[in-house]
């Protein structure tokens, strides 16, 4: 066989090694991650609003998460329902949670922590990794035989 064959082949497959590479990185990215720190409040009264802190150990150091102060419920007799989605998680990673409220007169209290792990955002994981990395391989080795096949059939008219 030329060597004009066999750069054409590999030529041929450039896309291929490509595109299975690309998957195998895409694979090894870690998963988009989320948590949901959810409270409810019974009164809320003279609170201006709440800050969520995250850490990554029980003892901390603690950081806020929240860009701005989350307000406080507007029927403060009856208190309120919030939530904070927190997207800057790593999933499979595990953290510390504390929940500051915050009074008009700036005066603050911190709770908790509570302990969380984070999840992918639509339960991935390793399941979902070694599924494309198989697809790249089974796509990569469907390359190889193509090219095999038309070595084999180039050989056989000469």
């Amino acid at each position: 066989m030329s060597q004009t064959s066999q750069k054409s082949d590999w030529a041929d497959l450039a896309p291929l090694i490509l595109f299975v590479c690309l998957l195998a990185l895409g694979a090894c990215a870690p998963p988009p991650a989320r948590i949901v720190v959810q409270w409810t409040t019974a009164t809320e009264i003279n609170t201006a609003g709440f800050n969520v802190y995250r850490s990554e150990r029980a003892e901390g150091p603690f950081s806020k998460v929240n860009a701005q102060l989350i307000p406080a419920s507007a029927a403060a007799l009856i208190g309120g329902k919030y939530q904070y989605e927190d997207t800057t998680v790593i999933a499979g990673r595990t953290y510390y949670y504390q929940l500051e409220d915050v009074e008009f007169g700036g005066a603050s209290a911190r709770h908790g922590p509570i302990v969380v792990t984070a999840s992918a955002l639509f339960g991935v994981g390793d399941a979902l990794m070694w599924f494309v990395l198989l697809v790249g391989a089974l796509v990569l080795l469907g390359g190889l035989i193509a090219i095999a096949r038309r070595r084999n059939a180039v050989a056989h008219k000469i």
